[in-house]
């Protein structure tokens, strides 16, 4: 649960429910607090997704890295992050009933809004299933910090969602740089350069380079701006615009953005990291 930069009051809180936040699905959904409304030190980030089109507020490294994870997965079809525990008196309820003193704002001491750090749409068997996930530091074990997480679980176990706590040894950094790496080249059409027709010939002429010849995936790029006389860059784009949309498949457990021992190889959709 995250710390608010500004005093959070009854005002504020009625402000951000007509703002809709903590409400809708896909691109409509709006997170019930921003990397603005909470300090970051310079760790929160702002990414725009592939499966909702909108953009994503992320309030820490680790957040940002399961954030890749979730984007990576093909069965994961919607990710609301920053998801409000409403209404208040709810939790106010449940920490009563447990006896936990609910948290409060530093300033005011009024209860604020808990949150959820992710809820995640995905589908197992044709059908649609939602789980809540949050996320802590494994050496986070305060009593105050069980506490918390305690309300949170009791909150969404009687609602029916599967809830879970995510550390840092769950997720798997090297899936998530990559992902990282290629996130911004999922789009078609941001390099002009690349038409359609290019990018197809650039995907025939994959399959037939010796890859073992090559040390890196820039290298590859750079062979593949001169064999299609395109301005630097465009060549190692189109791989991580490739590999973004699945149609090169690399093994994603392996450092992509490094200068030798890339593993290679051509095919489809692998389910490599899609946990």
């Amino acid at each position: 649960m995250a710390r608010y930069k500004r005093s959070f009051s009854p005002k504020v809180m009625a402000k951000r429910i007509r703002e809709g936040r903590g409400q809708g699905y896909g691109g409509n959904y709006k997170p019930w607090l921003t990397v603005r409304d909470v300090p970051s030190k310079g760790l929160s980030s702002r990414i725009r997704g592939w499966k909702t089109g909108r953009v994503h507020h992320l309030l820490s490294i680790h957040e940002r890295s399961y954030f890749f994870i979730l984007e990576w997965s093909i069965i994961v079809i919607d990710i609301r992050e920053q998801f409000p525990l409403l209404p208040l008196e709810a939790t106010l309820e449940i920490a009563n009933r447990l006896g936990i003193k609910h948290p409060t704002d530093p300033v005011t001491q009024l209860p604020v809004v808990m949150t959820t750090d992710f809820i995640i749409d995905f589908i197992v068997d044709g059908k649609i299933r939602k789980c809540a996930r949050t996320f802590k530091q494994e050496s986070d074990v305060s009593d105050r910090t069980a506490e918390k997480l305690q309300i949170e679980r009791v909150y969404w176990e009687e609602r029916g969602v599967d809830w879970g706590i995510v550390t840092e040894q769950e997720i798997n950094e090297q899936i998530a740089a990559n992902v990282k790496w290629i996130h911004k080249a999922k789009k078609f059409g941001s390099v002009p350069a690349v038409t359609e027709d290019i990018l197809a010939g650039i995907e025939s002429l994959l399959r037939q380079m010796p890859l073992e010849n090559y040390r890196s995936l820039a290298q590859i790029g750079s062979e593949l701006d001169k064999s299609f006389k395109l301005p630097p860059g465009c060549g190692l784009w189109s791989i991580r615009h490739l590999i973004a949309n699945r149609r090169w498949i690399v093994d994603m457990k392996q450092p992509l953005n490094k200068r030798k021992g890339i593993s290679f190889s051509i095919g489809f959709c692998s389910n490599v990291g899609e946990e």
